[in-house]
Parts: structure tokens; sequence; C-alpha cells
């Protein structure tokens, strides 16, 4: 199946890829829940004169069930929700219980380096993933820690005086804050630039290659990493990552 449109459904956003020439060339980020908004950025697709081929991956399965509901009269769909339909292999304890859109980052990381070369996949969202591929290609699982946004509704809602930081992105604030709000700032960036850059090492550093993506990634993105040769920053990684899949079906 190749799709002419790509759809991945998380815990905040719906984000769907429109795909020409073998990859991802337009990303529309929408909202969540608002069949309105889908039905406005539907009709600015180019027309066709067959079904158009969707292919969706979520880990959030309520919204997957109302967005496939809302696209049925729209094409021909095709739903990944778990491991055992993917071109990947997976080395963890239970695969079918991986989040899809860790291993959607993985496929399209493994396509993207040489063969015989690992790589690392870092996505900031709701949830901060670090994913290690293999040499031969296998994910082998990785760490899972909060998200920026996260992070700072529980300082607000575990704390008697801490004001609600909400941050969308990992923010770029250096040390030392002079007020709170630039405090809780600070603490976040250093949180999770300083556990990415631990676990890269634990995870077996030098890397030739980390894949940096994810709608919250933020200054992120600036970060030197010590232990890695090349830095990509591909807004686009699962996305390409549901595209190959979809390619692998008949």
């Amino acid at each position: 199946m190749t799709p002419d449109v790509v759809v991945d459904i998380g815990n905040t956003r719906v984000k769907w890829g429109v795909c020409k020439g073998n990859r991802v060339t337009e990303v529309r980020r929408l909202s969540l829940d608002e069949p309105a908004i889908w039905d406005a950025e539907l009709a600015t697709l180019p027309p066709r004169t067959e079904a158009r081929r969707w292919a969706l991956a979520s880990v959030n399965p309520p919204a997957l069930a109302r967005f496939r509901d809302w696209l049925q009269p729209h094409g021909r769909i095709a739903v990944f929700e778990n491991a055992t339909a993917l071109p990947i292999r997976v080395n963890v304890d239970e695969p079918a219980k991986v989040g899809i859109d860790r291993l959607f980052g993985a496929i399209a990381a493994k396509s993207l380096v040489p063969k015989g070369t690992p790589a690392i996949t870092v996505d900031v969202g709701t949830a901060v993933t670090v994913n290690l591929i293999d040499a031969n290609g296998v994910f082998q699982g990785g760490a899972i820690f909060p998200g920026p946004r996260l992070m700072g509704r529980a300082l607000h809602e575990h704390t008697a005086k801490l004001p609600l930081i909400d941050l969308g992105e990992v923010p770029e604030v250096r040390p030392p804050g002079k007020n709170t709000a630039d405090a809780i700032r600070a603490g976040i960036a250093a949180a999770v630039q300083g556990g990415v850059a631990v676990l890269l090492e634990r995870l077996g550093a030098p890397w030739p290659r980390l894949f940096l993506t994810g709608g919250a990634r933020g200054s992120l993105s600036k970060y030197q990493f010590r232990n890695v040769d090349e830095v990509v920053e591909l807004p686009t990684l699962v996305l390409e990552g549901i595209r190959i899949a979809a390619e692998a079906l008949p």
C-alpha cells in the first residue's frame, strides 16, 4: 500500500503528513478532537479520482477510534495498533506493549543510516522517549520520562505554592532563575537536557547519529551532546516511519 496521507494521533494533537515522491512533504498539526477542523484540512487536500489511501497510528486508543470513525467515508484506511505488523524486529519483554510511536521513529531512523550503523531517537512530547536501534536494525528499548508540560504541571499540582508553568516545549532559560517561574523553566530545561545526555552515556555512547523529533523539543535542538557525532532534527520522523510501514503492506 502506498499511502497518500499518514496520521499520528498522540495524546495532545493529531499530526498528518501528505506523502509525495516516497516521503512526507507536508505536515498538518491539528487539534485532538475537533472534526470541524479535520473537515477544513481535508478540503485543502488535492482532489483525487480514486479513494485516498490513509495510514493511521496512535498511542491514544480512544482518540484513534474517534478519528477512524470520522475518516471512514473519506478513503481506504490502514490502522497500525501494535508491533506485530511492523517491519522491524523488537527485542523487549513485551513487544505488543511498546508505544507504537517509538517503533515508527525507529523504523524511519533505521532507513536513514547505513547498514550496520546503530542509531538513537529522542522524541519530546507529552513524554520524552530515548530509543536504541542497534547495528542490526533491531529496536532494543530505551527510556521514558515526563515531558516539559508534565513536569510543570506536576510541580504545580503537588506543591502548595509553586505556580503553573504550562510549557509547550523545552524552554530556553539558563540558570540561575531570578524568579520562581524562571527557576522552574531553568530546572525543567536542565532535567530534559541532562536526562537525555545521561541516557546516551548509559546506552553505550558514542553514537554516530541521533534523530531528534517531537513537537516539544524546543531548546533541546540547540543542546551540544558531547557523545554524538551528528544530531539530525527531523520533525517528520514518526510520520516517515508510518509511511515506510504502510508501504510494506500489500
